[in-house]
């Protein structure tokens, strides 16, 4: 089931008189925090961290494989939520499975159980490394390709289909082969 994925802003006394949806974010102008609502806690929970060595924000899926990767391209579909990408333009983008995440929502303190291979981090907003295949340059809108798990760039002058714009390059790749570079999820 896709979410909704909703951005607030408000001073620390708005934040914490404020009870958002699950997985709802709010930035604390106050602070220059961000907090991470659960459904049903006032004022959500702070993050700790000003700055971070991370670069995106994730969340958990169920996967229909236990061998997906940092990386790979995902899809809203499969025998669960979500599986790997094998067309493309695929219009059911879910995200690429992160590294190193700088928050993760849908996470542990929910239930431990759901943190396993099988529900990978799936970035939804900042830089992540994605497995992509062609000649990419930065600036280019990335889609998934029919190379499994795999984005390309969007050579068309039209727009692409809605819904299948993953992100936008970070980096350059001259060679037509597989490869990885940095993609900007979340901007589309």
């Amino acid at each position: 089931m896709p979410t909704t994925l909703q951005f607030r802003r408000g001073t620390t006394s708005q934040n914490d008189s404020f009870t958002g949806a699950a997985g709802e974010l709010t930035i604390d102008s106050d602070t220059d925090s961000i907090r991470i609502h659960d459904g049903s806690t006032a004022g959500g929970y702070e993050t700790t961290a000003k700055s971070a060595s991370y670069a995106d924000i994730a969340e958990r899926y169920h996967a229909d494989s236990g061998e997906y990767g940092p990386g790979d391209v995902l899809v809203f579909g499969g025998s669960n939520e979500v599986t790997i990408s094998t067309s493309e333009n695929d219009q059911k983008i879910a995200g690429i499975i992160t590294t190193d995440p700088y928050c993760v929502m849908n996470s542990p303190h929910r239930k431990p159980e759901l943190t396993n291979e099988w529900h990978p981090a799936i970035a939804l907003l900042g830089r992540v490394p994605a497995k992509v295949i062609g000649i990419v340059n930065k600036g280019d809108l990335m889609v998934s390709s029919d190379v499994s798990g795999h984005a390309k760039s969007w050579t068309e002058t039209s727009s692409p289909p809605t819904g299948s714009v993953i992100g936008k390059a970070i980096e350059n790749k001259s060679t037509d082969g597989a490869g990885e570079i940095e993609i900007l999820v979340g901007v589309r």
